[in-house]
């Protein structure tokens, strides 16, 4: 049985993204890995962002920057980020996987596990959509091939290498670079996407599960006694110390992209406004997936985070709702604790600034339009 088989299709692809783009860093790795992490992270990761970065140095004007290096670069940022917060707390997210498909976080009624596993059915054909869909979306720069002025589809400058057409050797190559990077990129982006949506939606659903024990709690008399430390071990432990733990691991992950998608989206949308969309389908296709991409980046943990918060307010009147007066007194006293406990929803911030929920996504939408409606402004005056 593989190390995997217990995870649902769409976490395995992304645990092989990760060990294929050597970013699944386990203390027992060996030596080869080791050394082919480094390499890769080399010339795929620091070459790749030192030459995208460097690009935006030799723009002509303001204009060329925000159309050809801004609506790229802060993806890539997010990109880093969120890849360097993985390796470093790999050891915590692993752990988070692993409480995932542990004993205690699976139903014990078969009804709700039927509930249970057709929610990660899916679950994970919309992730393997996702990723598809965002594969596909870095295919179609491929259309920049058919670009007259022979311009590369993320930057033009890579260490003054020459790309006339008198060395179009140069520019085939560095075309297939450019390609190669971002594919390996793009799986990094989205894998993690894939990852924090699915911890939230595990954390959604173990409070679903809560709220469906508290509202049929034991009562005397049935042959079934009230575990006293139970629910708040429950609680406590297994739903509330585990999104916590999520949102101190991927909360600047999630204000890392929330921030690179806005920027992204309004450079988009400015460049798409600035030229003929018919007359130059072979970049404006790839533009409009990508924003499609950027969209979906920052709705997966607005969504789920919003349906954490959701879910665990109604666990307070799961338990008010169940049959707390007919209970012992001393089972009461523990319920009102429970009350006192479950009063306070679970709130996870992105970067301790907000809350990603559906409101910091449409926030953002309105942030990105405003910008753009400014830019568009001044280049028409």
């Amino acid at each position: 049985m593989g190390e995997f088989d217990d995870f649902i299709p769409s976490q395995r692809v992304a645990f092989w993204i990760w060990k294929i783009l050597g970013i699944w860093a386990t203390d027992d790795e060996s030596p080869f890995y080791r050394a082919y992490r480094r390499i890769y992270h080399f010339f795929f990761t620091g070459i790749y962002l030192f030459s995208m970065f460097t690009s935006s140095f030799f723009t002509e004007n303001s204009e060329e920057l925000w159309v050809e290096i801004l609506f790229i670069l802060p993806t890539e940022i997010a990109m880093l980020t969120k890849t360097i917060i993985t390796v470093y707390k790999f050891e915590t997210i692993h752990r988070l996987l692993q409480t995932t498909i542990s004993k205690e976080f699976q139903p014990t009624c078969p009804k709700h596990g039927k509930e249970y596993d057709r929610f990660f059915d899916r679950f994970s054909k919309v992730m393997l959509m996702y990723y598809f869909c965002s594969v596909c979306a870095a295919w179609t720069h491929l259309g920049f091939l058919f670009d007259d002025r022979l311009k590369l589809p993320f930057f033009n400058w890579f260490f003054w290498v020459p790309l006339d057409r008198d060395h179009l050797n140069n520019y085939y190559i560095l075309f297939a670079y450019q390609m190669i990077g971002m594919m390996g990129h793009c799986s990094l982006n989205v894998s993690g996407d894939m990852n924090i949506a699915y911890l939230l939606s595990v954390a959604g659903q173990q409070l679903d599960l809560l709220s469906c024990k508290f509202a049929s709690l034991p009562v005397p008399g049935t042959g079934t006694t009230i575990e006293k430390d139970y629910y708040k071990r429950t609680f406590v432990e297994q739903i509330q110390h585990f999104a916590r733990e999520i949102e101190r691991t991927v909360s600047w992950c999630v204000f890392a992209q929330i921030c690179a998608s806005g920027i992204t989206i309004c450079a988009i949308v400015f460049r798409l406004s600035a030229i003929s969309i018919i007359d130059h389908l072979g970049t404006s296709i790839p533009m409009f997936f990508y924003m499609v991409s950027m969209l979906t980046q920052i709705f997966l943990p607005c969504y789920f985070g919003n349906d954490v918060t959701l879910k665990s307010q109604k666990l307070t009147n799961a338990l008010y709702t169940s049959k707390w007066y007919r209970l012992a007194m001393s089972d009461r006293k523990d319920l009102k604790m429970m009350t006192l406990r479950t009063s306070e929803s679970i709130r996870l911030k992105a970067g301790g600034f907000f809350n990603f929920n559906l409101e910091a996504f449409t926030s953002t939408l309105n942030t990105a339009y405003s910008v753009y409606a400014v830019l568009n402004s001044k280049n028409n005056k």
